[in-house]
């Protein structure tokens, strides 16, 4: 009987031990770079996806918001609505070629230049692209928050980034990321920079 009881004693013990371990190891913060790097590469290997952007830049010592839209993305076609610059826009990209709808005829018009219109439309077309990077810099865990109800890890980062575009006009990034605690999917991108002539600050939101 006292065997019995001995045992049973050391199995209770054994369990609150294990259970104790795991317990540590899920409260455990994760490492920030893995987890932005884990981020990273599972957003770049997303084909398809919904999102949406909005982009504030001072002007003229006032607040503008330039760029406001909602994307889909589905392999080499993506689709975008919203607005540009004050004035609504409506483009897809179908392959190699982007065509935007007038907003007067509802006619799509195919750009002539098709490059250049996807290297202006950069962002919005492709928002992946504003998360390439050369180099992360020092990552740091903050505190954890929620998006859209969900729980989400919240790190951020001065990397060095890997877009001609806002390298040309743009400089001091500064990303804040929110990585989904269930599946460490990165569900939020807020970039904040500066412009390299006039130093006016700009700040871009893709979720």
């Amino acid at each position: 009987m006292k065997k019995k009881r001995l045992g049973l004693i050391i199995g209770i013990g054994i369990s609150i031990l294990l259970i104790g371990g795991l317990l540590a190891l899920n409260l455990r913060p994760p490492n920030p770079t893995d987890l932005v790097k884990n981020g990273l590469e599972r957003l770049n290997a997303a084909t398809s996806f919904r999102y949406s952007l909005t982009q504030h830049q001072w002007v003229e010592g006032k607040d503008r918001v330039l760029t406001q839209v909602l994307g889909e993305k589905d392999g080499g076609n993506t689709h975008i609505l919203g607005q540009m610059a004050g004035s609504e826009v409506e483009m897809i990209k179908i392959g190699d070629s982007t065509y935007n709808k007038d907003p007067f005829s509802k006619k799509w018009i195919r750009f002539a230049n098709t490059q250049a219109s996807q290297e202006v439309f950069l962002a919005e077309l492709n928002p992946l692209s504003s998360l390439q990077m050369k180099e992360l810099g020092e990552v740091k865990l903050g505190e954890q928050t929620k998006v859209n109800g969900e729980k989400v890890w919240v790190c951020q980062l001065l990397p060095s980034v890997q877009n001609q575009i806002m390298e040309a006009f743009w400089t001091e990034f500064q990303y804040t990321l929110y990585i989904r605690k269930s599946d460490k999917m990165i569900v939020k991108a807020t970039i904040e920079a500066k412009n390299k002539v006039k130093s006016d600050p700009m700040s871009m939101t893709i979720e």
